[in-house]
C-alpha cells in the first residue's frame, strides 16, 4: 500500500489572498506605532503582530472548508477460488478412504503453491463455512454458483475451479443458469464414471398430507441399469406397524426388458392411524450390485384426523337427510354423523354427541322440546336450520333469535324459488345458477316471517310467476354464521341433477359451497400453530404460533411453552420467543420422529395444540453415485473454462499463473477529512490567542 496526502479547499484560491491581506491589515492596524506602544520593545511588538496575524488568518481559512485528502494505492493480487463438493456422494464410492484422508491432504497442499492466493470453499446445498468432511446431504449447484457470483463479483479472481461428481439433487440445472462470472470456471470430475449393474428406486411421489380413512395415491419410479433379462422384486412396507419388513402392503415382480429400464408403479394405500406414518420401499435382485444404498427408500405421510365433523340432527326419517348426507360424504374433508333425536334416546349415545367437537350442526325439522334442547349444547357452532311440515314453529321461534314466524298455526304449500342475482356469499357459476333456477319447488309454510341480522339471501319465494322479496334460503350473522332453509324437499334437487346430468356433481358442489361458507367460522379459533411436519436433516425446524384475545386481536403477552418428545419418550421444554405480536422458535433437531405439545394460558382460558414432526435426510446423496462427466464438461465450456482430471490438478493450478487473467489489480482508496475536525488545530489557535492575551496583559496592561 502507498499513501499520498494532499491539501485542498472548497472555494477559490482568490479568497486565500483576500484573507491573507485582511489578516495582515488588521494585525498591522492593531500594532502600528502609537503612544500606547511607544515603550514596547520592537521584537515583542513584532511577536504580538505575528500572533494576531496567525490567529486571524487560521480562523478565516477555516471558513473556506479546507480538507486533507488521503489517497491510498492498493495492489490486489489475483485469487483462485476452489469450490469443493462437500456432500456424502463423494465419499460413498469405492475410493471412500482416499477421499476422507489423502484427498483432504492433497487439497491442503495446493495452498502451498507459490504465487497463488488460493481460497478453498466447500459447498453442498450452498456455500459453507468449516472443514471438508463430506457430510452434506444435498447438492445445489444453482444456489452455490449464485452465491459465488454475489460474493466474489467485485474481487480480482483469476479462475474458479469446481471439483465435484456433477450429481445434483436440488435447485436448477446449472447449465441453464443466467449467470456471468468474472473469471473462467474450470471443472474437475470426481467419482466413478463407469455404469455398473444397478437397480434403484429413482423417485417416490406421494402426498405429504392425507386424511384419515381416505385412500392416497403412491407412485414409484424404478430404474435398472445393465440388467437385461433379470428379475427384481418391488415391495412396500408400513414401517410403523411392520418395522421388520415381514408383511408388504404392496408387492410387484418386475422383468427387466432392456439395459436402461425405467417404469412407473402406482397404487393406493389407506392409512388407519393419524400422525406421521413411515413407509419403507425395497427392491431386491439376485445381482451383486455396486450400490445397495439406492435399493431402499422411506417416504412419509402426515395423516390428519382433521376432517370437519358435521352432525345431522333430525326428528324423523326424511329423504332430505339421505340427500344432504350423500352430498357431504362425496367430499373427503367432511365426516358426517346422523342422529335421530328420539325422546327415549339412550344416555351413552347422547354423551358421545356432547363430547364430540362438531364444526357444523344441521337441524332438520326438530319439533319437540327435547329435540330442540339438544341444540343448546352447540351454541358456539354454526347451524343450518331446515324448517318443514313436521316443525313446531312456535317452539322454533323460542329456540333461536334470528327468525320469527308471525303465524305459528299455519299450513304448508309448494312454492317455486327465484335466485337472488346479488348473492355474494359464495360464487354461483352459470351452471349452478341454471340448476337452482330450474329446480323443483319446496314445501314452505304459508306465513310471513321477520328476520334479524340478515346478511345474504340465496333464494326468494316465488308465487306463481311473481318473484317476491321473501327469503326462503338465507344466511344470518350472529356470534356465528347460520343458514336457514324455510322449506323441505331438497332431495328433489338431487333427483333433478341425476335426471338432467346422469350424476350429482352440481348438487354435491352446491352442498359443499354452502358448507364451506358456514365453516368459515372455524377459522375463528384463537390459537394457530404453523410447522412443516416433515423436515430435512440439517435444516432448522421452525415453530410459529398466533394467539388471539376475545376481540380477535393478536397478542403474545402470555408465555407459550413447547414440550418436545422423541421416539423413546424423552422430552425437552422450550419457551417460544415473542416477536411482533406472534411467537417464534427455531430448533436444530437430530434425525427422528418427534411429538410436540404447545400450551399457554390467556387470563382464565387455556389453549393447547399437539402434533408430529419427522426429521430425515431422505438419503438423496447415496441414491446416484455415477459421476456426470458430460454436465461438468458442458458447465466449464459455458463459462470459458476447461475440464481437467483430478490427477493433473496440481499441474493445472501452476499453469493458471501464466493465464492472462492472472495479474494484480491496482485501485485507489480516497479519504477526505475536513481541517475543522482536527482538534489539534483548534487547540493551536486557542494557544496563540491565549499567548497574545498574556503578553498584552504583561507588557501593555490591556
Amino acid at each position: 500500500m502507498i499513501f499520498l496526502i494532499s491539501f485542498g479547499i472548497q472555494s477559490s484560491i482568490f479568497y486565500v489572498f483576500v484573507f491573507l491581506f485582511l489578516s495582515f491589515g488588521l494585525s498591522y492596524y492593531l500594532y502600528k506605532e502609537r503612544d500606547l506602544l511607544i515603550d514596547l520593545p520592537k521584537p515583542l511588538r513584532y511577536l504580538l503582530f505575528l500572533l494576531r496575524f496567525l490567529s486571524f488568518f487560521l480562523l478565516c481559512i477555516l471558513l473556506l472548508g479546507p480538507e486533507f485528502e488521503k489517497k491510498e494505492k492498493i495492489i490486489d493480487p489475483p485469487m483462485v477460488v476452489l469450490l469443493q463438493d462437500n456432500t456424502t456422494s463423494i465419499s460413498s464410492n469405492k475410493d471412500s478412504l482416499f477421499y476422507q484422508n489423502d484427498y483432504v491432504k492433497f487439497l491442503s497442499s495446493l495452498q502451498e503453491i507459490q504465487d497463488i492466493n488460493l481460497q478453498i470453499v466447500p459447498f453442498s446445498e450452498d456455500i459453507q463455512q468449516g472443514p471438508i468432511d463430506f457430510s452434506g446431504n444435498t447438492t445445489n449447484f444453482s444456489s452455490t454458483l449464485n452465491q459465488l457470483n454475489n460474493h466474489y463479483s467485485n474481487m480480482n479472481i483469476a479462475a474458479y475451479v469446481l471439483i465435484s461428481d456433477g450429481i445434483y439433487n436440488e435447485g436448477l440445472n446449472p447449465l441453464y443458469l443466467d449467470l456471468t462470472l468474472n473469471a473462467p470456471l474450470h471443472t474437475v470430475v470426481l467419482g466413478d464414471t463407469i455404469q455398473h449393474q444397478d437397480a434403484l428406486i429413482q423417485s417416490v411421489r406421494n402426498n405429504q398430507i392425507a386424511y384419515l380413512g381416505n385412500e392416497t395415491p403412491i407412485e414409484l419410479v424404478v430404474e435398472a441399469k445393465q440388467m437385461l433379462n433379470e428379475e427384481i422384486l418391488l415391495e412396500v412396507f408400513h414401517h410403523n406397524e411392520d418395522s421388520l419388513n415381514m408383511n408388504p402392503i404392496y408387492r410387484q415382480n418386475i422383468s427387466i426388458s432392456n439395459n436402461n429400464y425405467i417404469d412407473k408403479f402406482q397404487f393406493l394405500i389407506s392409512p388407519k392411524k393419524a400422525g406421521i406414518q413411515t413407509y419403507h420401499v425395497r427392491i431386491t435382485s439376485s445381482i451383486k450390485e455396486s450400490n445397495f444404498n439406492n435399493n431402499s427408500d422411506f417416504f412419509y405421510i402426515d395423516i390428519i384426523d382433521d376432517r370437519e365433523k358435521i352432525l345431522l340432527l333430525f326428528s324423523s326419517p326424511h329423504p332430505d337427510i339421505a340427500a344432504i348426507k350423500a352430498g357431504l360424504e362425496s367430499h373427503d374433508q367432511y365426516e358426517v354423523d346422523t342422529h335421530w333425536a328420539l325422546n327415549n334416546q339412550n344416555k351413552s349415545s347422547m354423551l358421545k354427541l356432547q363430547n364430540t367437537d362438531y364444526s357444523l350442526i344441521i337441524s332438520h325439522q326438530l319439533a319437540t322440546d327435547y329435540e330442540l334442547d339438544i341444540l343448546n349444547n352447540y351454541k358456539d357452532t354454526p347451524i343450518w336450520y331446515i324448517v318443514g311440515s313436521q316443525s313446531d314453529l312456535n317452539k322454533f321461534n323460542k329456540t333461536q333469535s334470528f327468525v320469527n314466524f308471525d303465524n305459528v298455526q299455519t299450513d304448508f304449500e309448494f312454492a317455486n324459488v327465484s335466485l337472488n342475482s346479488n348473492f355474494s356469499s359464495f360464487l354461483i357459476n352459470d351452471e349452478l345458477s341454471d340448476f337452482l333456477s330450474l329446480s323443483t319447488p319446496f314445501l314452505t309454510p304459508f306465513s310471513n316471517l321477520s328476520i334479524k341480522y340478515l346478511s345474504d339471501a340465496l333464494l326468494y319465494k316465488k308465487i306463481g310467476s311473481l318473484n317476491t322479496q321473501k327469503p326462503i334460503f338465507f344466511f344470518v350473522d350472529g356470534d356465528y354464521r347460520s343458514a336457514f332453509l324455510i322449506g323441505e324437499g331438497i332431495w328433489r334437487w338431487r333427483l333433478n341433477d341425476t335426471y338432467l346430468n346422469q350424476n350429482n356433481i352440481i348438487f354435491n358442489s352446491f352442498i359443499s359451497k354452502l358448507t364451506q361458507n358456514l365453516l368459515l367460522d372455524k377459522d375463528r379459533q384463537r390459537f394457530h400453530v404453523m410447522v412443516d411436519p416433515i423436515q430435512r436433516s440439517g435444516a432448522s425446524v421452525i415453530f410459529e404460533a398466533e394467539l388471539y384475545n376475545q376481540n380477535f386481536e393478536l397478542t403474545n403477552e402470555s408465555e407459550l411453552e413447547l414440550q418436545l418428545f422423541n421416539k423413546v419418550g424423552d422430552s425437552e421444554t422450550y419457551i417460544l420467543d415473542a416477536i411482533n405480536d406472534k411467537y417464534y422458535l427455531e430448533l436444530d433437531l437430530q434425525d427422528g420422529q418427534y411429538q410436540f405439545n404447545l400450551k399457554t394460558t390467556l387470563g382464565s382460558e387455556k389453549f393447547f395444540k399437539k402434533g408430529d414432526v419427522m426429521v430425515t435426510d431422505f438419503n438423496l446423496e447415496k441414491r446416484d453415485l455415477l459421476a456426470k462427466n458430460n454436465l461438468m464438461n458442458d458447465l466449464a465450456m459455458i463459462h470459458g473454462g476447461q475440464m481437467v482430471s483430478k490427477d493433473s490438478l496440481m499441474k493445472f493450478m501452476n499453469s493458471i499463473t501464466k493465464s492472462p487473467n492472472f495479474k494484480p489489480t491496482t485501485y485507489f482508496n480516497y479519504e477526505f477529512k475536513s481541517l475543522i475536525n482536527f482538534q489539534s488545530l483548534l487547540i493551536l489557535i486557542l494557544c496563540i490567542l491565549c499567548l497574545e492575551w498574556f503578553l498584552r496583559r504583561r507588557y501593555i496592561n490591556y
